[in-house]
């Protein structure tokens, strides 16, 4: 998808530089900022189990317990801090 971008003058001069320096198009130094940015900032997703978890208004009476240490995992894989 195409849309417009406006930048300030000392912004397109830096860019200017780092397209120089890395060789890289200005619409993809963009891309990877937008993207980086999103990644950042975004709501993140928990995973699986633990969502069902808090869905389930009585999780005691739940076939299965829930083990902690598998959401703990897989948020630690995702860059979570504790």
């Amino acid at each position: 998808m195409n849309f417009s971008v406006h930048f300030d003058t000392d912004t397109i001069t830096r860019l200017g530089a780092a397209v120089e320096r890395t060789g890289l198009t200005r619409n993809r130094i963009i891309g990877e900022a937008v993207r980086e940015w999103l990644a950042r900032n975004e709501e993140p997703t928990w995973p699986a189990t633990l969502a069902e978890h808090f869905r389930n208004p009585a999780p005691e009476l739940a076939q299965e317990t829930l083990d902690a240490s598998q959401w703990q995992d897989a948020l630690a894989l995702e860059g979570a801090r504790w």
